[in-house]
């Protein structure tokens, strides 16, 4: 009988309280190590995220998404340097082999001054909502992603032998996206079309709620050959490295294909947090690295080539 692998699911508050013995924080950081070496997916527990916050933060999705068309166009990241804002369904092309992604997006970040907006940086474009109904529960959920997001990074580092002090630069002022998503039923018979097509992702690692039971997220398991289901359970987030950490690890860390079909039949909303880090940073494993990439130069290449737009 064959054994079907399903990606694991670790328990990370060990590392994230500080009054937990080293040893049980050290284990934690192999187990976390382990997966992304094979899998560069884990299912995460313990992130300390309030259930409330979760729920609060899918609600908006419903609520942003709800709104007329025409209002959410006048929000399109087209319109906007910093690539904050809505995308339409179809917009975006995530895989270039199958038709254009089954989904609506909405970007939000750190809200930077107007004179200081650049790519991935600038003011965010909010809908006109009710403070309590959107920006509140937004906003406190992001600076949840932006704690979490670090200590993820702390032991990605701490798992390749490295101090954590190498990440000085990388998360000074740190490109954070939440991405709001609305899948809506899969009804197309084409096997082309995907609410997501197969990609990495783009940065340092991701963060992803999911509304639960709303399944679709499959990850490529490349020792198998097989699209490993992830499931979309309460109170568990997915965690996943992007193509940056890929890079500077040496793949070590694996950056993997994966994509979504909305097998729920019904909306399913879902928030990925992409931590990229500081666009001017580079390589924080090897700081004489000749080629002096920085994380714009990568990010803004695969970014623009997904919308097809062209580098500014």
């Amino acid at each position: 009988m064959t054994v079907v692998p399903t990606v694991p699911t670790i328990d990370v508050s060990p590392y994230l309280q500080g009054d937990i013995s080293p040893d049980r924080r050290a284990e934690t950081v192999e187990r976390v190590k382990a997966v992304c070496f094979e899998y560069g997916f884990l299912q995460v527990t313990g992130h300390g995220i309030p259930i409330a916050t979760q729920r609060q933060m899918l609600a908006c999705c419903k609520t942003l998404f709800d709104l007329p068309q025409q209002r959410k166009d006048t929000l399109s990241l087209k319109n906007n340097p910093a690539r904050r804002g809505y995308e339409r369904i179809g917009e975006q092309v995530l895989d270039a082999k199958a038709l254009p992604d089954q989904k609506e997006g909405f970007y939000i970040g750190r809200e930077v001054p107007p004179t200081d907006t650049g790519f991935l940086r600038g003011p965010n474009q909010w809908p006109d909502l009710p403070e309590q109904t959107f920006h509140g529960p937004v906003t406190d959920y992001y600076q949840h992603m932006l704690r979490l997001g670090k200590a993820l990074l702390e032991m990605l580092v701490i798992g390749l032998g490295h101090d954590i002090s190498v990440l000085e630069t990388l998360t000074k002022e740190p490109v954070v996206n939440l991405k709001l998503l609305h899948y809506p039923p899969h009804l197309s018979k084409d096997e082309r079309q995907f609410g997501a097509g197969a990609h990495t992702d783009f940065g340092s690692i991701t963060m992803l709620l999911q509304q639960p039971g709303k399944h679709g997220l499959q990850v490529h398991h490349e020792p198998s050959g097989g699209w490993l289901p992830v499931p979309a359970a309460e109170d568990v987030l997915i965690i996943n490295i992007g193509d940056l950490f890929h890079k500077w690890s040496d793949g070590r860390y694996n950056s993997t294909l994966h994509r979504v079909v909305n097998i729920s039949g019904d909306d399913r909303y879902s928030v990925p947090c992409f931590y990229q880090g500081d666009l001017s940073a580079t390589n924080p494993f090897k700081p004489g690295e000749c080629s002096g990439e920085t994380v714009e130069q990568h990010i803004r290449r695969k970014f623009d080539q997904s919308y097809g737009l062209s580098a500014k």
